[in-house]
């Protein structure tokens, strides 16, 4: 039988329509002095898309949770059949990240977040908490993410390649894998972080060292065992030398200036230092009330680039100033924190794993997405959930808020 839609966490509903009316809005105050009219008119297809979202919603959490469950696999699947068909026939100016159907074009590396999470539900759901610690887990659990990584990489896309390892580690956990395991197994990927001399300059060789000391220490006096700790100092060295390699042919020429205007913007003023510069600016110039609704000017004369994308919370921050940004932060943390609340209070492992699947999203989005408007991330192009201008992202994030509803409705079954 199916749950009574009167059960229904009336407050994550809430936080989500708010954030995605506020998206709308901040859409068409980013796009209204465009003299493009397809740009002026993006918030209408935002509000369009958010129509959409409704009934697909709907269908999520009504849908009884073995249907669910038995459709994971087949979706993933056909998350990896899109991914190679935007390498062989994608569209896009700078990037093939875009399929046509000539009526509507999506973008599917968004809509492939939710399978990877429903995957590693599914399969960690089906292994047993005393089997959690095997090798074969790790490495199967790390395959269902790290398959769409590579094949979103090449579109190019690094950071959105990157935000499906972001639920990976917190799922691991939730599953009962040791801590430390998890920890030796992130520690080459931040190898790679600070072996990165062209950002550290100078000081590369120097943070790398101390790094690779401590790491190895850490991991030594957690196991105490000899093998597994030059086990791990051959893979942090590995991965160090990797990096080298990495920066010097896989990554592309805006990538490497991404990384490197984040350690110093001032370095290049008018060219990829210019986004987080002006963004820097806008949310600055807020101050605590704002400028008022319309009335930024950096987004008003097109200071900001990709005002209504990627930097739409600088256009938050101008506009409604710190009380702004700090309600849909606040929003944000509503919908984290009732993530973690279903997923403590339901009795489903696969649901209550996807649960944390969806928060450790969220959580990585909000992070990444504003830590780059305020010059504390590198810039990636990683939308923020419900705000920045994007049907297939908008369609994501309210498919991820479905599957917990879907969750909180179902918490007291097996």
């Amino acid at each position: 039988m199916l749950p009574q839609l009167r059960e229904l966490d009336r407050l994550t509903a809430a936080a989500a329509l708010a954030l995605a009316i506020l998206g709308i809005t901040t859409i068409y105050s980013a796009t209204s002095a465009s003299d493009l009219p397809a740009l002026r008119a993006a918030w209408q297809k935002q509000a369009l898309y958010a129509c959409l979202a409704l009934p697909l919603a709907a269908v999520v959490v009504r849908s009884p949770t073995r249907v669910l469950y038995g459709a994971v696999y087949p979706v993933y699947l056909g998350c990896l059949a899109t991914l190679t068909a935007v390498l062989l026939w994608g569209v896009g100016e700078d990037a093939r990240r875009w399929l046509s159907l000539g009526f509507v074009q999506f973008q599917p590396s968004e809509l492939a977040k939710i399978g990877v999470i429903l995957a590693l539900a599914r399969y960690l759901a089906d292994t047993a908490p005393a089997q959690a610690n095997r090798p074969r887990v790790f490495v199967t659990a790390s395959l269902i993410a790290g398959v769409p990584l590579l094949l979103v990489a090449p579109e190019p896309d690094l950071g959105t390649a990157v935000a499906y390892l972001a639920p990976l580690g917190p799922m691991l956990y939730w599953a009962g894998v040791r801590r430390v395991i998890i920890f030796c197994a992130a520690a080459p990927l931040l190898s790679i972080v600070f072996s990165f001399e062209p950002v550290w300059r100078d000081a590369a060789p120097f943070v790398f060292a101390v790094y690779l000391v401590v790491s190895t220490g850490a991991v030594h006096y957690l196991l105490n065992r000899l093998w597994i700790t030059l086990s791990m100092l051959g893979l942090n060295l590995g991965a160090g030398l990797l990096a080298v390699y990495v920066w010097d042919h896989l990554l592309r020429p805006y990538q490497r200036d991404r990384i490197i205007v984040f350690v110093d913007p001032e370095s290049d003023r008018l060219g990829a230092g210019w986004n987080i510069i002006q963004s820097k600016i806008a949310i600055g110039s807020g101050g605590l009330t704002g400028k008022g609704f319309l009335e930024g000017t950096q987004t008003k004369y097109e200071f900001l680039p990709a005002a209504h994308t990627d930097f739409a919370f600088a256009v938050i921050g101008e506009e409604l100033g710190f009380v702004g940004t700090t309600v849909v932060l606040a929003l944000f943390l509503v919908l984290v924190l009732r993530a973690v609340s279903i997923a403590v209070a339901t009795r489903n492992r696969f649901l209550s794993l996807t649960a944390v699947g969806v928060a450790s999203m969220l959580l990585f989005h909000v992070f990444v997405n504003v830590g780059m408007t305020i010059g504390l991330m590198p810039v990636t192009g990683l939308p923020l959930p419900f705000i920045s201008s994007g049907g297939s992202a908008l369609l994501t994030s309210a498919a991820a808020v479905a599957l917990l509803l879907h969750a909180q409705l179902n918490r007291h079954d097996f």
